[in-house]
Parts: C-alpha cells; sequence; structure tokens
C-alpha cells in the first residue's frame, strides 16, 4: 500500500511491470520531481540545502536523491548537501545528526528540502527548524502536509488521502473480481495541491503571492507544538 520507492526498493521492475504475477504497488515515478519543480517555482532558490545518509542505497532512496538532482541539473541550482547517518544507530543519534546538518547548512543555502529520515521527528521540529527560522530560509517537506503543520513552509496536500484510497480500493476490487495483480494499473499521481504554514512565512520574513494561497488546499496560521 505504501513505499516510498517501490522500484528504487526494488518491489517491483518498473512503473509499468511489477515482475510477477501477484504483484501490484502503486508508483507516482515523477512525485518527487514535481515536489521539487513546484518548490523552484514558488521560491526561485539558487542553493537547495538536503540532509541524507550518502553512502548507502536506502538514504539516497528516501531522499529522492536522483530526483532533486535531475531537476537542479534542468533549472541550474545547486544542491548542497550533509550526511547525517541513520543505520545502524540509536533514533536519538540520527536526530542528532540532523539537526547538526541543519545547523551547518542553513547559512550555506537559500532553500532546505526537508527528506524522509529516522531523525525528522514532529518532536523534534522545533530544534530542526530553529537555523532556518533564524536565516530566514525556506522549507518544503518531503513527507507531506502534516510536518507543515508543525512548522515546514510548504508541501503537498494529500487531501486526506481519499485520492489514494480511491485508487487502491479500485485495484482490491478488481483483484476480488478475478484480475491478476500484474495486469492493474500502477502509476497514480497525486493531484497537485499546495500546503503552506503562514506562521512560518511571517517567521523567515516570506509574503506568500495571492495566487499561492488561492491555490493551496491546506493553510495553516500557526506552528503546532
Amino acid at each position: 500500500m505504501s513505499s516510498s520507492n517501490p522500484i528504487g526498493s526494488k518491489i517491483i521492475k518498473s512503473a509499468q511491470d511489477s515482475g510477477f504475477d501477484h504483484v501490484n504497488a502503486r508508483v507516482d515515478p515523477t512525485r518527487y520531481e514535481r515536489q521539487i519543480r513546484i518548490f523552484h517555482d514558488i521560491i526561485g532558490f539558487e542553493k537547495l540545502g538536503i540532509v541524507y545518509e550518502t553512502h548507502t542505497v536506502d538514504g539516497r532512496t528516501y531522499a529522492a536523491v536522483s530526483d532533486v538532482e535531475k531537476v537542479a541539473k534542468e533549472r541550474g541550482f545547486e544542491v548542497v548537501s550533509c550526511h547525517a547517518p541513520f543505520s545502524n544507530i540509536s533514533k536519538e543519534k540520527a536526530e542528532e545528526a540532523v539537526i547538526k546538518c541543519h545547523n551547518e547548512l542553513a547559512p550555506k543555502v537559500d532553500a532546505f528540502y526537508i527528506t524522509v529520515h529516522r531523525g525528522v521527528a514532529l518532536s523534534k521540529m522545533p530544534e530542526l527548524l530553529a537555523p532556518f527560522f533564524k536565516h530566514k530560509i525556506s522549507t518544503f517537506s518531503q513527507r507531506g502536509s502534516r510536518e507543515v503543520q508543525y512548522g515546514a513552509l510548504l508541501s503537498i496536500a494529500r487531501a486526506g488521502f481519499k485520492f489514494i484510497a480511491r485508487f487502491h480500493a479500485e485495484t482490491i476490487a478488481k483483484i476480488f473480481n478475478g484480475a491478476k495483480p500484474h495486469d492493474l494499473e500502477q502509476v497514480f499521481e497525486d493531484p497537485p495541491r499546495i500546503a503552506i504554514n503562514l506562521k512560518t512565512a511571517e517567521k523567515i520574513c516570506y509574503t506568500p503571492p495571492v495566487d499561492i494561497l488561492g491555490a493551496a488546499d491546506e493553510i495553516y496560521d500557526k506552528i503546532e507544538k
């Protein structure tokens, strides 16, 4: 039902072919590319910060590094990265590593992509975001609008998962009625829906354009604690 990257994780062979009669995995091949493009369209940054475990396939997959690098090459912005381990260490050590990287990168970038990482927890958002508030840096959550509630500036809203739920329900119904999982569609793209935190925008002295507010499906006026 849910995987950050079912192709990169080798669950399925490709977006069009799972590789097994009994397997079907929802995939959105350009999801993270679209996130970075939307973020760049809105902010127009020249240096994007990103934190991930740089020496493992899992680290690069969770952080969608190849997608970030692809869009960076297309649009001509620089990616500034920092290594934060999460394998074979405690959650506390992973959180400390991410906070350290955030403090290191905040003075060097003009935007930051908060990736999926064991060291990124809602309970730690005040510490994770403090360097970006201090340096007036725009942030975008890869994970989604829950982190926008807790202080990230932007992300893609998911409207309560209702679109994904319908896609899965229809897939399950077809299988119950005799279809092979392998023969069913796997590609489903989330509708482009923006989440924004206005309190965060105020903290970093960013004034959202009217068209961005008009396009936003989730608007938060405070930072949850």
